[in-house]
């Protein structure tokens, strides 16, 4: 069978299908949540527009409580999984254009959500569509399962097994993570410390907007003190100043860059900046604390580090700071191996700095066996469709829906060598790897559809 082939054909459609889709701006909205959309209106016309999709071209839909879209087709006791999501994360940043415009440069796309996890999506869609059109689902079922809440700790996937008691996946995949395979995934949590903490020099922080991204700019009022902006400067510091906060105080805005929770050293941490400048300045001990037990960001400074040989090393990512003058809070994205537990090294983490630690859900570690034969299947069909003979699965620090469901891995949709800048600005999806993203996932699922274990 020729997938290239039978893929080719949505090539246009599929395309103008991912604009309409990166055009809505599905973030999460606490201000017009309701009952039929419980991530709020965004995240719920996003989820709408893949269920009239899927109803437009003969999917069983169920819209799942407003939580997910499920789209089923086929028959049989075998049932084929992929699982993705419509939500995408805040477009912060510097973008040179519209992050809800899709814009094509060079074959380029340009969107919010363009990578992460829209054009997967999009791409595993009409890879199903390819394989019913032309009669190649039989004996087995497909179903795609889109949710709206991956970005915040995957609460949707959650509901649908837990509360809704969906079947299980005989075989799946989730393409939100990168090719060939990914068979094994850190341990992931959140968790905020709160300290009373005063201030007369620095009075109010605030900074990120959700855990699993490096802050990217991060605003303190300060008291106006002669020399602070020459000190600054001195510093090549990257920073607004606003001086109409008062007679006595200035704020000031310092920028950094932006980068996903699970590699924070290839982000400049706003928050850190400020935090380490200004602690110089006025001596604040507990910025220069925070400062020195996180700018590593492995957990080294306060003995909270651990490594394995599959999982690799823990990561500690600060994704939100606030201060208003009595109450100082860190909202931390914690990153840790197979061979430790978050409990022990977030204790460690308050032993160093103090105050109370409140942990959101720990989503423990995923190791898969890479020799099983539903992974040989799909990278055989990552192989066939690239013939990338070099690249091999491995493990990452990133969280997926893989840990919420079973019999699955994260399966692309990346490809070797790219950088799409996910969760960055100026996120991007090269246009030939979306067309060569749906001939390996319809490989891979009707290879998966016919596989035979015994």
């Amino acid at each position: 069978m020729n997938y290239t082939k039978i893929t080719k054909l949505y090539k246009e459609e599929s395309l103008l299908a991912l604009k309409k889709f990166l055009a809505i701006p599905s973030l999460y909205d606490e201000k017009t949540i309701s009952e039929t959309n419980p991530y709020g209106s965004n995240i719920g016309e996003a989820l709408n527009f893949l269920a009239e999709l899927g109803a437009r071209y003969g999917f069983n839909v169920d819209k799942c409580d407003g939580r997910l879209v499920e789209l089923t087709y086929g028959d049989g006791d075998k049932l084929i999984d992929i699982f993705a999501h419509v939500d995408v994360v805040p477009a912060t940043g510097d973008w040179q254009s519209d992050p809800f415009v899709p814009t094509i440069e060079r074959n380029v796309l340009y969107a919010r959500g363009a990578s992460d996890d829209k054009g997967p999506l999009i791409a595993a869609f009409y890879a199903i569509k390819a394989l019913k059109d032309n009669g190649l689902i039989r004996n087995y079922r497909v179903r795609l399962v889109a949710g709206g809440d991956e970005e915040r700790g995957s609460t949707c996937l959650q509901y649908y097994f837990d509360t809704l008691k969906k079947e299980y996946p005989t075989y799946g995949f989730t393409p939100d993570s990168d090719f060939p395979l990914i068979y094994g995934e850190k341990g992931i949590i959140n968790f905020d410390c709160i300290k009373e903490f005063v201030s007369k020099d620095v009075v109010a922080i605030s900074g990120g907007v959700v855990y699993n991204a490096v802050i990217d700019c991060a605003t303190f009022k300060v008291r106006k003190v002669d020399g602070l902006i020459k000190y600054l400067d001195s510093k090549e510091a990257k920073y607004t100043i606003d001086g109409d906060s008062g007679n006595d105080f200035v704020t000031i805005t310092f920028i950094g860059k932006s980068a996903h929770g699970s590699t924070p050293n290839k982000g400049k941490n706003a928050a850190l900046i400020g935090l380490d400048l200004l602690g110089e300045f006025f001596d604040i001990p507990e910025f220069k604390k925070i400062v020195l037990l996180l700018k590593s960001a492995d957990g080294k400074p306060f003995d909270g580090f651990a490594k394995s040989k599959e999982l690799k090393a823990t990561t500690y990512c600060l994704g939100k700071i606030s201060y208003d003058g009595k109450l100082l809070k860190l909202g931390i994205n914690l990153r840790y191996p197979e061979n430790a537990t978050s409990a022990s090294l977030i204790e460690k983490f308050r032993q160093s700095f103090g105050g109370e630690i409140i942990c959101g859900e720990d989503s423990l570690p995923l190791l898969m066996n890479p020799r099983s034969k539903m992974i040989k299947t799909l990278l055989k069909a990552y192989r066939k469709e690239t013939d990338d003979l070099l690249s091999r699965p491995f493990t990452i620090g990133g969280g997926t829906y893989a840990k919420h469901a079973k019999n699955t891995v994260a399966f692309g949709a990346t490809l070797p060598g790219r950088d799409n800048h996910i969760h960055e600005p100026n996120e991007i999806l090269y246009l030939k790897d979306f067309y060569l993203m749906q001939a390996i996932y319809a490989r891979a699922i009707h290879m998966l559809g016919n596989l035979h274990e015994n």
